[in-house]
């Protein structure tokens, strides 16, 4: 009888230790051995659908299963399977960052992150509606449609133009995209949300709301735009794209394509950032919502930016944004960093005063003079060379 009982217990030994759930289980323990509470098991991660891709990886909408047996959709960022070390360090950076940043409302947040094994996953919150820049330009198609029986343009930028350039030599090529990529067929993002003067106001403090989140823990974004911009499935505004972000004020050491035409001229000239330099983006992102997606400076190549902006001169008066909102725009671009105001102040100023509007029913020219692609994106710093580079 004592036989019996030894060859049962052995029986049930044997089935526990062969049930696939036992193995999960235990490798989802060693997996998690010593990380901290970021770390998800990467059997709980069911990669979908390409949403964008980038110089340096892709990103998928995924789905996660939670401990208790539900499951949230997510947007992994994963590296590229060629990824270089360098690469490979900037990606957890980007995810410490991540995680410095924290909870609000207007910024994306962390859910996890699978960093035990390639490839590398950062588990990010998914805002269905893709991002504000996409948004803005399929508005202002609607408008023109509205006013042209004949048909719509296309607004998309041309393929031989990118955001982001290199500053140092004459090397062109393109650096990261947006996570949401547009022009992709292998992922449509949900329905945009119908625009107005109202809402677009409200996402000019939306977005400043997370900027004066990440000024309060003393990050700089060094990238804000409208293509960085991601839209939820409420159509509240998140702050994404923290691959460039940086704590305090700091030089670039490295050399990697940057975004010029949102950058201040002490980030252009110097390569140095600070949060006045995200404030003088935030404005020409003012700018971009004001214009439905408008390419800032179209009719200069990327050699004219500096000197243009050196001598004075600014981006027009958009013919949608009220004067004060275009005043605004002005004050955070003043040449002195400490001349602008802090995202504390901005975030004052667009709750207090409803002129701060931008009107999408005044009558403009059909073209609005604002071409959306640069014949010329190439860009030699031949005067200076590597000074405002990432080195």
């Amino acid at each position: 009888m004592e036989h019996v009982r030894i060859r049962n217990n052995e029986a049930r030994q044997a089935h526990v230790e062969l049930s696939p759930l036992y193995v999960r289980k235990q490798l989802e323990d060693e997996e998690l051995e010593g990380v901290d509470e970021w770390e998800v098991p990467r059997a709980r991660v069911q990669v979908g659908a390409l949403i964008g891709s980038g110089a340096f990886g892709r990103v998928h909408v995924a789905r996660l299963s939670l401990p208790g047996g539900d499951a949230v959709t997510v947007a992994a960022k994963m590296l590229a399977d060629n990824a270089t070390q360098e690469e490979i360090d900037d990606f957890f950076g980007e995810i410490a960052m991540l995680k410095h940043v924290g909870c609000h409302p207007h910024v994306i947040r962390l859910v996890g992150c699978c960093t035990r094994r390639t490839p590398l996953l950062a588990l990010l919150e998914h805002a269905p509606r893709g991002d504000l820049l996409t948004l803005l330009r399929k508005a202002r198609c609607r408008r023109r449609d509205e006013r042209v029986d004949s048909g719509v343009a296309d607004y998309r930028p041309s393929e031989a133009g990118t955001e982001y350039t290199n500053l140092s030599d004459s090397d062109p090529s393109k650096g990261p995209e947006s996570v949401y990529d547009r022009g992709r067929d292998h992922y449509v993002a949900e329905p945009a949300l119908h625009l107005d003067g109202v809402t677009m106001r409200e996402y000019a403090l939306q977005v400043a709301l997370g900027m004066r989140h990440l000024e309060a823990r003393g990050i700089t974004h060094r990238d804000l735009a409208a293509r960085n911009i991601l839209v939820d499935g409420k159509g509240l505004l998140k702050v994404a794209d923290f691959g460039l972000s940086r704590s305090g004020i700091y030089v670039h050491t490295r050399p990697r394509p940057v975004p010029l035409r949102w950058l201040a001229p002490e980030a252009i000239v110097n390569a140095q950032y600070c949060s006045a330099s995200d404030v003088w983006a935030f404005a020409v992102l003012l700018w971009e919502i004001a214009t439905l997606g408008g390419f800032p400076y179209a009719e200069l190549s990327n050699h004219q930016v500096p000197t243009y902006l050196a001598g004075g001169s600014r981006l027009p008066k958009p013919a949608r944004a009220s004067p004060r909102l275009y005043q605004l725009m002005v004050e955070c671009w003043a040449e002195k960093p400490e001349d602008r105001p802090t995202f504390v102040q901005i975030v004052d100023k667009l709750q207090a005063q409803q002129q701060l509007y931008v009107d999408l029913y005044s009558v403009l020219p059909l073209d609005d003079n604002l071409s959306l692609t640069d014949p010329d994106f190439s860009f030699t710093n031949d005067t200076n060379e590597g000074s405002a580079s990432e080195r």
